[in-house]
């Protein structure tokens, strides 16, 4: 872009040279480019790194490393929170409970977090423990040592026992020596998720019961089955059902003559009797005539 002709005193400025002045100043503005910003100071234009925004720093993962010191022969541990988040399903009771763990006492979140005395080799853990049922009872607790405890799953009651309270136990980190300094093995870096996962029955009504009990190996119920031998009641599977049937037989005890009853003293049917109501048998002695000489006979009677 040409500049417009220098002029001298008493040079007319014409429209064209006051335009090509105006383009050849819009031509030499400073324009910056993706990632500058233009400056304007007082002996011109300078260029600057455009200041990136500055981005939400992401919040520890729960139960890391928040800190580590020597102290004497062992170390000094601070790790960040992390719940214990319990899921329930009984009725009546909040969806979600939410526990912090706490270290010699001291909760996690506490402001300064607590320090935890680890040695090189030591693991740390979360224990919790829950009653028969598996809801959480008491408070998580932060511990360390050489070797983890085994815990123990809880087992709800049944019908032959009590049930059997819940010992669980999350490892966390393990302490490791790296050439004299610490190194930590990770295993749990989240929120400890904690579920009341086993089935429940219960018996209900009265009489014999279906269910028995429960073991690490299943749940036991017990079988329907008919007598072993001279069997009247038999229980078969029919898709299903399980279904109650009888012998089979079938049959009345009925009287005849003119004077006889018109319903059956008697009916069954599967080997179950099926007629309503009560008649009485009984044994009476009448006297009667045989060849001119009386004789005392026995009759059955229906009353």
């Amino acid at each position: 872009m040409r500049l417009p002709p220098r002029k001298k005193p008493g040079d007319p400025i014409l429209a064209a040279d006051w335009n090509l002045l105006l383009e050849a100043i819009a031509a030499r503005t400073p324009r910056p480019g993706s990632g500058l910003e233009l400056v304007t100071a007082a002996g011109g234009f300078t260029y600057s790194a455009a200041q990136a925004l500055a981005s939400a720093q992401s919040p520890a993962p729960p139960f890391s490393v928040a800190g580590i010191r020597k102290d004497g022969g062992s170390w000094k541990v601070t790790i960040n929170p992390g719940w214990v988040v319990e899921r329930i399903l009984s009725s009546g009771q909040p969806a979600v409970k939410f526990h912090m763990p706490a270290a010699a006492g001291t909760a996690l979140d506490t402001v300064p977090r607590p320090e935890i005395t680890m040695n090189t080799g030591d693991y740390l853990w979360c224990r919790y423990t829950t009653d028969a049922n598996g809801t959480v009872t008491g408070i998580p607790e932060i511990a360390s040592g050489a070797s983890v405890p085994a815990g123990q799953h809880n087992q709800p009651p049944d019908p032959e026992g009590s049930g059997l309270p819940g010992e669980f136990v999350v490892r966390i980190l393990q302490f490791e020596d790296a050439s004299g300094g610490p190194s930590v093995r990770l295993f749990q870096q989240s929120d400890i998720a904690h579920f009341s996962t086993l089935w429940r029955g219960i018996s209900t009504g009265s009489g014999a019961r279906v269910f028995t009990s429960h073991s690490a190996d299943g749940y036991r119920f017990r079988s329907i089955s008919g007598r072993a031998s001279s069997a009247q009641i038999a229980a078969t599977e029919d898709g299903g059902t399980i279904r109650i049937t009888g012998n089979g037989k079938a049959g009345s005890l009925s009287f005849t003559g003119s004077s006889a009853p018109t319903q059956p003293l008697l009916s069954w049917d599967d080997g179950l009797i099926t007629n309503a109501g009560q008649a009485t048998l009984s044994v009476r002695e009448f006297m009667v005539c045989d060849s001119g000489s009386p004789v005392a006979v026995k009759f059955l009677v229906i009353d």
